[in-house]
């Protein structure tokens, strides 16, 4: 039979309320599935099997209403993290071996870890700023030769290499401090928090590739094994090239999905 596990009472000082008030990226029932995953799942408050807090409860922890939770709780069933059984509630479910990313969404990696009940790190993270070259000029839609600012980091998901990203970023567009002070792991999401870049869509493109002599000591794979490579570019509501990012993904980590709709 699955198992419940007590909650804490609803206070002015509970910490789980500041963060999902806090947290700042997404909309509120993202937070709260994030925060969800982050306590209970990945803080290994509950074991596959045991039962998720029942609505009033998880209500009175992040103080929100029934809607916002009603909303995290089916994000967390659609990306496989429980199952919701009629008059059960919603189990825990074991947590797989890949994180499902979804191309109709625009999010970060860093958010389908999470959401997908995986533990995810970045490290290898360095900064610098260079000068365009052509393909980053025509990606950007800059002239060549324009400051780019460049951000490159090792994505480490339940203890293994799993993506090396290269974010390039138009320096006419960006404040270098800014993004430094607000980047928690991810790109994307800094631009997501601020509301004055209007980050509109991004265009993606997933094809395979093979491992390189340079990727190889980084992603931790031979030579020639096969990788996903991910070549996306972030647009504001002006129409202007915000981020132009590069992903080389173990495929062993990562699967994708999209929704096809009929237009009849």
């Amino acid at each position: 039979m699955a198992k419940k596990v007590a909650t804490a009472k609803r206070g002015a000082s509970s910490p789980a309320k500041i963060k999902a008030r806090n947290s700042g990226i997404g909309s509120l029932p993202d937070q709260i599935s994030r925060r969800i995953v982050q306590e209970f799942i990945l803080g290994e408050k509950l074991k596959p099997g045991e039962l998720l807090p029942g609505e009033k409860q998880l209500c009175e922890l992040y103080d929100v209403s029934r809607p916002t939770i009603r909303s995290a709780i089916k994000s967390l069933h659609d990306h496989g993290v429980i199952s919701v059984r009629n008059g059960v509630g919603a189990v825990v479910l074991p947590r797989g071996k890949e994180i499902l990313h979804r191309l109709d969404s625009l999010a970060s990696i860093d958010t389908f870890a999470i959401e997908s009940g995986h533990a995810i790190e970045t490290t290898h993270l360095s900064w610098e700023t260079v000068a365009a070259d052509l393909e980053s000029s025509r990606k950007l839609r800059i002239p060549a030769g324009d400051p780019v600012l460049l951000a490159k980091r090792l994505k480490i998901i339940d203890s293994a290499p799993a993506a090396w990203i290269i974010d390039a970023l138009p320096a006419e567009l960006v404040d270098a401090n800014d993004i430094k002070q607000r980047f928690h792991g991810s790109v994307l999401d800094a631009m997501l928090e601020d509301e004055t870049r209007l980050v509109d869509y991004a265009d993606s493109e997933v094809k395979p590739c093979h491992c390189d002599e340079a990727l190889s000591p980084i992603l931790k794979k031979p030579v020639g094994a096969l990788l996903l490579f991910m070549d996306t570019t972030v647009v504001t509501i002006k129409s202007r090239p915000l981020i132009w990012g590069r992903v080389w993904l173990d495929p062993d980590k990562f699967r994708f999905a999209f929704r096809r709709r009929h237009f009849g």
